[in-house]
């Protein structure tokens, strides 16, 4: 047998659902394991409409403890955003940095800067019960999108001050003419991956009823990033194939192995 015969993903064709700046650290992990690998972007990062909110906080950093990330996106706009308020990365020296998990933390450290908390298990419950922990009583900035979870602000709000600016934004793409939409109807596609629950919702309620039908019957399979990802999956009505064990794009792709693996042997 070829060595590229050998590799788990060879000729399966695998959706990445990311916005495309971010896909292709994915699509490049995907073609070294065989897989041919599609773009299919369903939402836009862009900037938020208004930066009032953000620029408030940034111009009074100092009143803060903590400043926590939730993404990669928002470290990236955050400190991008400090320049035009004619400050630099030494408005954070005073701060402790909270983040999701190790994708938000690669971001940061990009930056020379190291998390001073990193919950064990990369979800925002596991991360509002170490701030509440180690937060009670403080002044606690969250960096994130203008849309996603609450979870953060409502499970700490009762032990710290907490004030919360979206520094970017998502915008749905529209998909109906998309060529990898077709595929799908098409049943071409053998896996998607979605690394979020705003991606999960944002694919699933555009693509239409002719789309979800070759995934309600698993001839295309999905493969999620995490519970919170599986559940708005469900909520579609249609079935998770895999699920990471690590929140992470390389649980997803860990996933992503043993499922094609599995169905391999069938």
């Amino acid at each position: 047998m070829l060595w590229f015969e050998q590799r788990p993903l060879t000729g399966k064709h695998v959706l990445v659902t990311r916005p495309r700046r971010q896909a292709a650290e994915l699509v490049h992990k995907l073609e070294q394991l065989g897989a041919v690998a599609h773009v299919l972007p369903v939402v836009e990062i862009g900037a938020p409409p208004d930066w009032s909110a953000v620029d408030g906080a940034l111009v009074n950093l100092r009143s803060f403890q903590w400043l926590v990330f939730t993404s990669a996106n928002g470290v990236h706009a955050f400190i991008a955003r400090l320049p035009h308020l004619g400050l630099d990365l030494r408005a954070l020296g005073p701060l402790k940095l909270a983040v999701i998990g190790p994708g938000t933390a690669e971001a940061l450290r990009g930056y020379h800067l190291v998390p001073d908390l990193m919950p064990a298990e990369f979800r925002s419950e596991s991360l509002a019960a170490a701030l509440r922990h180690q937060a009670a009583g403080q002044r606690i900035l969250l960096a994130r999108a203008d849309r996603g979870r609450e979870i953060l602000r409502e499970d700490l709000q009762d032990v710290a001050h907490v004030e919360q600016v979206a520094v970017y934004s998502q915008v749905d793409v529209d998909l109906r003419c998309s060529p990898e939409l077709k595929r799908i109807v098409a049943g071409d596609i053998d896996y998607i991956t979605l690394t979020s629950s705003n991606i999960a919702r944002s694919l699933l309620r555009s693509i239409g009823a002719e789309a979800l039908t070759p995934i309600r019957t698993g001839r295309v399979q999905l493969v999620s990033i995490s519970p919170v990802t599986s559940a708005v999956i469900r909520e579609f009505d249609v079935p998770v194939a895999a699920e990471a064990k690590e929140y992470t794009t390389e649980g997803v792709m860990a996933a992503l192995v043993e499922l094609a693996g599995r169905r391999e042997r069938r």
